[in-house]
């Protein structure tokens, strides 16, 4: 029996005149190893290379590009096409107002700024097209003082939705690494915490499982695993992390209308949402299958963007998928070898999964006209764009080896490619002719 190999590709990927546009094989077709297969692509531009398919467009229009993928027998294990939508941009006459929300993928805010260079500023590489009034990135947490947003470490689809007593802040000179993200710590009475941000002089950590233990006051926190350095964590105090901004603190209910007015927000005209990766991080406290636990997801994820419908009628909302995460060890380093996030296979098909449920979603009749998905594993190179460092190749041996120390936070040229994905549809959506 001939095996099937499946290709998630959504229905269309924006590019804009100008900007090349690479889709990494390893993001859409799901199986451990892709390179064992030969994989072809097919469209009138652009050209096939083993790792990724590329094309910089010149002109505005749209080609249909498929991919297929055969045995060593010439027998065909899977097939998909997408359309490449090619768009010339162009200054508009109006500013678009951006709000942002997501987890701690976008709230450093690195790829936000990105996507801004490039359409607002003028040079850097690529070189941006100068259209300062063209978007704002609008929310309550102040990332500079051109951009904004609402994203923070840790959080998933019910968080905004509620004022959960989720994670704590500490107090702390800061030494760890990137390495340390999601380790495992024990605070005094036992309870488990997880570490999920790192700033100079303070760690927020999250509760590892959801536990409803009190918070401890102060110091110390004793590894319990994952971690690169495992000394204790000593903090002087500690407070709660706010809830969700969204909250109208007067009535208690989700309010965009106050929401927008408390912040100095004259309308919200796009939203951008990037969730999704925190349930990676709890499957293991989950029963429902893959399919069912992502239409969960969506099931928050459409209550939460009824908020927005009702205070802004005339929204467009777009809903990024995931990027695979490391594929060369940067799980490992982070989660240790227990299941679900030791098995990475298992974790390509929960984004793939996920990406199937989000675009489903949005081409459902109610939510068809102002919504979009955006497909971020395609434009992201996971196999190059985490931390890493070089490593002896076994303990006996001088020579060295690439491993990933991060499984889940890319490099800067990640979000730099997220940031290009995100541009791009910013591009056909709103600055284009």
């Amino acid at each position: 029996m001939v095996e099937k190999i499946r290709i998630v590709l959504p229905q269309k990927y924006d590019l804009v005149v100008g900007d090349t546009f690479q889709l990494f094989y390893r993001g859409v077709i799901e199986c451990p190893n892709p390179y064992v297969y030969s994989i072809v692509a097919i469209c009138e531009k652009g050209r096939n290379f083993p790792r990724y398919f590329e094309y910089a467009p010149t002109e505005p229009g749209q080609h249909k590009l498929t991919i297929k993928v055969y045995d060593a027998q010439r027998n065909l294990l899977g097939e998909a096409e997408t359309l490449l939508n090619v768009v010339t941009p162009k200054e508009p006459k109006k500013t678009t107002n951006i709000l942002c929300i997501g987890d701690s993928l976008t709230g450093g805010g690195r790829w936000i700024k990105e996507a801004y260079r490039r359409i607002t500023a003028e040079g850097g590489e690529p070189c941006g097209l100068g259209y300062k009034n063209a978007i704002k990135f609008v929310g309550s947490k102040k990332i500079n003082d051109d951009c904004a947003c609402d994203a923070y470490g840790g959080w998933y689809w019910e968080a905004f939705l509620s004022n959960v007593d989720g994670a704590m802040w500490v107090e702390c000179p800061n030494n760890r690494g990137v390495e340390d993200q999601h380790s495992v710590w024990k605070d005094g009475n036992g309870a488990l915490w997880q570490l999920e941000t790192l700033q100079v002089d303070f760690l927020k950590f999250n509760r590892y499982l959801n536990h409803t233990s009190p918070r401890p006051e102060c110091g110390p926190l004793v590894h319990e695993k994952n971690a690169f350095d495992t000394s204790p964590i000593e903090f002087t105090k500690s407070s709660t992390a706010p809830g969700t901004p969204f909250m109208n603190p007067d009535t208690g209910k989700i309010d965009f209308t106050d929401y927008a007015k408390r912040n100095h927000i004259e309308s919200i005209d796009a939203v951008y949402i990037f969730l999704g990766t925190v349930g990676l991080l709890s499957l293991e406290a989950v029963t429902l299958s893959r399919k069912e636990y992502c239409q969960f997801l969506v099931g928050k994820g459409k209550k939460l963007v009824g908020f927005i419908k009702e205070a802004f009628p005339n929204v467009k909302v777009r809903i990024l998928g995931l990027p695979l995460g490391s594929q060369n060890g940067g799980m490992g380093a982070n989660y240790g070898a227990e299941l679900p996030l030791t098995d990475n296979y298992e974790l390509q098909h929960y984004r793939k999964e996920l990406d199937l449920a989000y675009q489903s979603w949005c081409l459902e009749d109610e939510y068809k006209d102002f919504m979009e998905f955006i497909n971020i594993s395609g434009q992201f190179d996971s196999e190059y764009n985490y931390p890493c460092q070089e490593v002896p190749v076994n303990t006996r041996s001088t020579a060295t080896e690439r491993r990933d120390t991060n499984g889940a936070h890319p490099t800067m040229s990640g979000y730099y490619q997220i940031a290009d994905a995100v541009y791009r549809n910013i591009i056909a959506s709103f600055c284009s002719e």
